[in-house]
């Protein structure tokens, strides 16, 4: 399989991969010839590319960190509580922050119905064993839901993410609970926020929008201490995401150490580790998701890992961010390649996939030349890049 982007797919090329909404409808099923109607539909649904059938290359299939099936079933229950909550809270940012505790404090049987039901809890539960399964983790970009960016999706991502991260860390299996419940719903504080906000651009708003905005961390935390069900390690994760390591974040300016996000209860008064965790996760997704509010467009895995070093150990946790970047290929599977240099010159400018990751060595992958630099086709290549030296490539998507 070879991602194309959208604009490049033509009429004579068959999809290599089936196409659901979030709900789990069926859209497109692999093996159908691609027509230009579907590319403006996927377009839509904001897809900027897709797996194209290519003879020769149907071993180059990302695989998956967390199943689509159970990614859709949570996505579901996201979806419904989030609609349920906001339906619920509204209104609640112009009222004081004790009087949002006792609102929501009268009001905690029906708003639990909706903070980590027993679906969510039971799906949750399935994302940590898939991801513990894995014996090695490589944070594939394209193995992430590719479909359009906003709140869900991106609560998803955020979510594999970081628990990608803490399994890395080794992390137990109740430390990653703790986690994942923290990183589902870090956000949720902003169902209760007006929603000309959720319209309008980060740097439109007004000094009063800017301060009911920042609200969403204290409601979001107030919500969730709400439910006895959910650890106070979890619910600090949505008071302290925006928290940064050099004491500049809000709502509290805690600072954090830039040391391994490891259980130690002689660091107090320092930002949450998960919370730590949820804000690299966070800040990676947003650069290669793209967060229209924030006027933040999609970017390739490689210049996402560049932007959010620039924040380590200011903005980010750096041992966290030194971990993410173990984690993510430069090269993911499926991306099409072109050979900028080689030991045989005769093959520089032929185009390629890449066919798998090395875990160890993520710099240089395995790939499948199928393509002359004249876009003829060819018996396929396979070509380990750790093993052979002198190739440079570069991706084309």
């Amino acid at each position: 399989m070879v991602r194309y982007s959208i604009d490049e797919l033509t009429e004579d090329m068959v999809l290599g991969e089936s196409i659901f909404l979030p709900t789990g409808e069926l859209l497109l099923a692999s093996g159908f010839k691609i027509k230009e109607r579907y590319k403006d539909r996927l377009k839509e649904l904001g897809y900027s590319s897709i797996l194209v059938e290519v003879e020769g290359t149907e071993e180059a299939k990302p695989e998956t960190i967390v199943s689509e099936e159970v990614q859709r079933k949570m996505y579901v229950e996201i979806e419904a509580a989030s609609k349920n909550l906001s339906n619920s809270v509204k209104e609640i940012h112009k009222y004081s922050t004790e009087e949002i505790k006792n609102i929501l404090h009268e009001n905690r049987a029906h708003l639990n119905k909706f903070i980590l039901n027993t679906g969510m809890t039971k799906t949750l539960h399935d994302f940590i064993d898939e991801i513990m399964s894995q014996s090695s983790i490589v944070l594939n970009l394209s193995a992430l839901k590719k479909a359009k960016p906003g709140f869900l999706s991106h609560a998803l991502n955020v979510t594999i993410t970081s628990l990608c991260i803490g399994k890395k860390y080794r992390f137990s299996y109740e430390e990653l609970r703790q986690l994942g419940i923290g990183a589902l719903n870090y956000d949720m504080g902003l169902v209760a926020l007006p929603g000309e906000l959720h319209e309008k651009k980060h740097f439109e708003y007004s000094p009063e929008e800017i301060k009911i905005y920042k609200q969403h961390t204290v409601i979001g935390f107030l919500m969730l201490t709400q439910n006895q069900a959910i650890p106070a390690t979890s619910s600090s994760v949505a008071l302290q995401h925006h928290e940064k390591e050099n004491g500049s974040g809000y709502p509290q300016g805690l600072s954090g150490d830039n040391r391994p996000p490891l259980k130690d209860f002689s660091r107090k008064n320092l930002i949450n580790r998960f919370a730590q965790i949820v804000a690299v996760a966070n800040t990676y997704d947003s650069f290669i998701s793209g967060r229209s509010q924030e006027m933040i467009d999609p970017i390739s895995a490689k210049d996402a890992i560049k932007e959010i070093i620039k924040k380590s150990g200011t903005d980010l946790n750096s041992d966290i961010v030194r971990t993410l970047c173990t984690m993510v290929p430069l090269y993911p599977v499926g991306a099409r390649i072109r050979i900028t240099r080689s030991p045989l010159s005769q093959v520089d400018g032929y185009v390629g996939v890449v066919a798998k990751d090395n875990p160890e060595n993520l710099e240089n992958p395995q790939i499948i030349l199928y393509e002359t630099r004249n876009h003829q086709k060819i018996k396929p290549i396979l070509l380990d890049l750790s093993k052979h030296s002198g190739y440079g490539v570069e991706l084309l998507v």
